[in-house]
């Protein structure tokens, strides 16, 4: 594999473009802690949406009527136990910290819409998947241990620990030897066989490294290693990942060879996350190319697209030139890590886009704090092929956006990055 241009040549390809930190400049620590308190009302309304369930939705919807519809409830986003916990220390709301354990308590304690507890015993810990079709899904369960091992800590509830374990257990027998983790599971009709996988099933880097620093089980560093080979062998020339491989050889997909850059944020806070357990000088090749790739995305285009290249699937024609903002928190860590210039200014620009489009509206639960996106006002029907449970990306005219649990949490990451890095300006004397 080639290394980063960063350390190939002597200067970055994009430094001229980084004449000034304008943004810098101008962000406050107000502005921030502002966004936090809107991010934690959206939160909040998500949560009451579910009556006595301490759950989330995964998506809220809204209309040129003023309604707003909630999808997706039971997401299980495990990253939601630490955006609540975040947002207790930041904003000095230690009530926050209950809604961070009532929710890691619903996933141990809901044998069906929490953590798998069933009688299908090789398949326990899987996580319900955020569909109403009844599925499980390895990649929600792999990005549970980290957040559950915080929890644990917090509250010394042995339990969590005991579930990282069985998660474990569960995900290192489904690991196939290409090193990509195959975990699909529906409690109808048993194990399914995926032909193709996401980009961000390589999660297992992270859920591996940290099984391992929990256990010091040596399957766990095993399980650790060809996962890394099959990141590695994933990664284009370029930096980029595409949508979807085989699992069987965690090479392309025959056919679909879309680019997805919302998987993007995925695969950096996994790199993060085994990064900083394991110093894997690997894992910081690999996110600097990614972290390249994606500032030719962004000073190109002057954004991020959901997703690029010939071969997307229906469903991501739908939305494929809207903007995401979720790879800001993984950039932040990789400035953090690099001091480089170009991964700070592109995670300021991405925090501050992202910010422009959250609503300031303290006077409507469920609008307030939400990072809305568009709706593509080029489509006047629902494409052919778009399943019918993705509820979000059928075509209604009177539909104004969408904003989802996954783009919340990670821009609260973001914040807390710019807060305890005091990337703003600092207030003048």
């Amino acid at each position: 594999m080639k290394t980063s241009f960063l350390e190939t040549t002597d200067s970055h390809r994009y430094a001229a473009l980084v004449t000034s930190s304008r943004i810098r400049s101008l962000l406050t620590k107000e502005q921030v802690l502002n966004s936090l308190e809107g991010a934690a009302s959206w939160l909040e309304a998500s949560t009451k949406a579910v009556p006595g369930a301490s759950s989330c939705h995964r998506i809220a919807m809204y209309f040129d009527t003023g309604k707003l519809e909630w999808l997706y409830p039971h997401s299980n986003t495990a990253e939601t136990i630490s955006a609540w916990l975040d947002l207790a220390d930041l904003l000095k709301r230690p009530q926050y910290v209950e809604n961070a354990t009532s929710y890691a308590a619903r996933l141990a304690s809901d044998p069906v819409r929490g953590l798998y507890r069933g009688e299908t015993k090789d398949a326990r810990g899987l996580a319900w998947y955020w569909t109403d079709a009844g599925t499980y899904s390895g990649l929600y369960t792999m990005r549970m241990p980290l957040h559950l091992e915080r929890i644990a800590r917090i509250t010394g509830d042995q339990r969590y620990l005991d579930l990282c374990d069985e998660i474990g257990r569960t995900l290192r027998r489904r690991q196939l030897a290409s090193g990509i983790v195959s975990a699909a599971w529906n409690p109808n009709t048993g194990w399914m066989r995926e032909e193709r996988v996401g980009s961000r099933y390589i999660y297992a880097v992270a859920t591996f490294a940290t099984l391992h620093k929990l256990t010091g089980d040596a399957s766990y560093q095993a399980a650790y290693e060809r996962a890394v080979e099959a990141l590695l062998r994933m990664q284009n020339a370029d930096g980029s990942f595409f949508q979807h491989y085989d699992p069987a050889t965690a090479l392309p997909h025959p056919t679909e060879r879309s680019i997805k850059p919302f998987f993007f944020g995925y695969i950096l806070n996994a790199i993060a996350e085994a990064y900083d357990l394991t110093g894997d000088e690997r894992l910081l090749t690999v996110a600097r190319r990614l972290g390249d790739h994606l500032a030719s995305l962004y000073y190109y285009r002057h954004k991020v697209p959901y997703c690029t290249n010939a071969g997307m699937i229906p469903a991501d024609q739908t939305e494929a030139d809207a903007a995401v903002y979720d790879s800001a928190h993984g950039l932040l860590w990789l400035h953090a890590r690099t001091g480089s210039a170009i991964y700070l200014d592109l995670a300021l620009k991405l925090w501050w886009g992202a910010w422009t489009f959250q609503q300031d509206a303290p006077d409507r639960p469920g609008w307030h704090g939400a990072i809305i996106q568009g709706v593509n006002s080029e489509l006047s029907e629902t494409l052919a092929g778009v399943p019918a449970n993705r509820k979000h990306l059928l075509h209604d005219p009177t539909r104004l956006g969408k904003t989802s649990l996954w783009a919340m949490v990670n821009h609260i990451f973001a914040c807390r990055r710019i807060l305890t890095g005091q990337l703003f300006r600092e207030p003048s004397s």
